[in-house]
């Protein structure tokens, strides 16, 4: 498996540096697993084996990969996509850097009102039916707008570590993309980066960003 990233990493060639390649951005629950969900992990492996990328990009670091250190990972990844991708052609390729995105705490009546925000956004993902309906639609604004409520009151490091690990995301998909004209990339990572991830790789005319859908 380690050889297979490593390839994905090193097959770029200037003669086909023009070739279009395409790259989609999927949403999962992460923290919100653990609930019984219409959006489960049964339901989340079904779903990528059906799109069946050629390469699968995810929030974990390149030294958990090398070290095939799963225990630490969201169960997303470690129950359900890694042993995926173990039983098929799909090469896993790490985006995530080494820093850690913090969880968004706070003190006080802060932490009270981060607590309400956490409680809405998982009734919100509970009662998405398929994964279109938290991937688009008033779902995806909503969550989007309680997850930057959460961080705007947990302060400013916690924004600052949120735009640092899209721009790792996005930055290392990237890249990815660019080692590997013309493939399928799919990236998996936690809702909330999604509204950020997919307009930043919108912006590359080499790339064409779509919806996990049509991927």
């Amino acid at each position: 498996m380690e050889v297979a990233y490593h390839k994905a990493m090193t097959n770029g060639d200037t003669d086909t540096a023009e070739i279009l390649t395409r790259i989609a951005v999927l949403g999962t629950l992460t923290e919100f697993h653990a609930d019984p969900l219409p959006y489960d992990l049964k339901s989340l492996v079904d779903l990528v084996a059906g799109i069946n990328p050629d390469l699968l990009c995810l929030d974990m670091t390149l030294t958990q990969w090398q070290q095939q250190d799963f225990s630490r990972l969201p169960s997303e990844y470690r129950e359900a996509l890694l042993p995926l991708a173990a039983q098929t052609d799909m090469v896993v390729v790490p985006i995530g850097g080494e820093q850690a995105m913090p969880r968004a705490t706070a003190v006080g009546w802060r932490n009270v009102l981060i607590s309400g925000v956490r409680k809405l956004l998982g009734w919100l993902q509970a009662t998405a039916p398929i994964p279109d309906a938290i991937n688009q639609g008033w779902r995806h604004e909503l969550a989007n707008l309680l997850y930057s409520l959460a961080r705007y009151l947990a302060g400013e490091a916690a924004n600052h570590a949120y735009h640092t690990h899209i721009e790792q995301l996005t930055q290392a998909a990237l890249q990815a993309a660019a080692h590997n004209p013309g493939n399928r990339l799919l990236v998996v990572t936690n809702i909330q980066y999604c509204h950020h991830i997919r307009p930043r790789l919108r912006q590359q005319p080499a790339i064409h960003e779509t919806a996990y859908t049509n991927l």
